[in-house]
């Protein structure tokens, strides 16, 4: 059971990163990149999430809100 969150938890990860990917901008002198505006937040509790050893209800309605706006970019 648990190994089966964490890889839900890391195939949620994987889908952020590549959108992140897809969705950053350049700076305008070259030097790096700007990340979407509330992704890092989100991504940041994704990460928190690894910790637990089990996700109440809450946890899992917003993994699947996170998995509907990550991958709705396509």
């Amino acid at each position: 059971m648990v190994s089966q969150v964490t890889d839900k938890l890391k195939e949620l990860q994987l889908k952020m990163c590549r959108y992140a990917d897809k969705k950053k901008t350049a700076l305008p002198n070259g030097s790096g990149y700007i990340l979407p505006d509330d992704w890092q937040d989100d991504f940041k509790w994704v990460l928190q999430l690894e910790r637990k050893q089990t996700l109440s209800m809450a946890d899992k309605k917003q993994c699947n809100k996170l998995f509907r706006k990550y991958l709705g970019y396509i």
